[in-house]
């Protein structure tokens, strides 16, 4: 009873609403905490697992529920949603995943959801930083392709959209994407595909920055003034020097925590309190704007 308050908490609440959420937070914690040395929840999010696998990891961590609620939640907005202008509609998926609505079309960035198949038919591109299962769901990608719709990577081979370049732009329909390399760690250098992704054509063109797994700030090279940035909150990504010098973003948006791939280990989960409100408590004591959305959250 007290995580299906949690949950209905920050279903019913929006990322502004903090205060209201706060209480939320620590519920959501433990729920996902308790799953940490019990690997039977991945069946829930694995692309392919049986159905009776995935019943049975439901019903025995009911926080995965809310994982497949986000999606259908986002799913079902993001047909309801029509946009007009410029300005796009992004909702936030799950991990570093992205769905976009502009007013010509619907695009993903880092989609990784068991589910992410279904988006197939709404999407005209999807955008994928790097090749890490927490970063793409395979089956969309084969699907996307077999229906010849771009998929812009630096290594699925996907027709004219392959970029394993430094600097490459594309452009569709009013869409236009300029994609810079990053490093992901010392030990993955180049590996990460940033994307300043631009929403309009006219002076009121929209521009985000999605930077995937890149953990320096130095490698953030927007051509513009992003009005939204997206960053990893715990690979190393200093979000203040970025704010400061590299990024001069009208918002700041940490994403990766709840990840539920790395419950175990040294990239395990990372809770709401710890890094990503951190990052964005002190960006805003700096002056800066940021916001920590959930799954499911409309950010734009």
């Amino acid at each position: 009873a007290e995580l299906e308050a949690a949950i209905k908490t920050l279903e019913e609440t929006t990322l502004r609403d903090e205060e209201a959420r706060a209480a939320a937070y620590p519920v959501i914690q433990r729920a996902i905490n308790r799953m940490e040395f019990d690997v039977s929840f991945k069946d829930a999010i694995r692309e392919a697992s049986p159905a009776k696998k995935v019943a049975a990891a439901l019903a025995k961590f009911p926080v995965l529920r809310w994982y497949d609620r986000a999606f259908d939640r986002v799913a079902e907005q993001l047909v309801r949603t029509k946009v007009e202008g410029d300005r796009p509609a992004i909702w936030y998926l799950y991990n570093m995943g992205l769905v976009v609505k502009t007013k010509s079309c619907t695009f993903g960035i880092d989609i990784c959801h068991r589910k992410a198949q279904k988006l197939m038919p709404l999407l005209d591109f999807v955008l994928v930083t790097h090749n890490h299962g927490d970063h793409h769901n395979m089956l969309l990608l084969k699907k996307m392709q077999a229906e010849k719709k771009p998929v812009i990577s630096n290594f699925f081979l996907s027709w004219d959209w392959y970029c394993r370049e430094l600097e490459k732009t594309f452009k569709i329909k009013d869409v236009t994407i300029h994609c810079t390399a990053a490093d992901h760690n010392k030990h993955l250098p180049l590996a990460v595909t940033n994307f300043e992704v631009v929403c309009g054509d006219g002076p009121d063109a929209f521009t985000l920055f999605h930077s995937g797994d890149c953990h320096r700030a130095d490698h953030l090279k927007p051509r513009g003034k992003p009005e939204v940035f997206f960053g990893h909150c715990a690979i190393g990504l200093d979000f203040m020097e970025a704010a400061k010098n590299t990024m001069p973003a009208g918002m700041f948006v940490p994403l990766h925590h709840q990840e539920l791939g790395h419950l175990v280990g040294r990239w395990r989960c990372v809770a709401f309190e710890d890094e990503p409100l951190k990052i964005v408590h002190s960006l805003r004591a700096a002056g800066f704007k940021a916001a920590m959305p959930v799954w499911g959250d409309r950010i734009v």
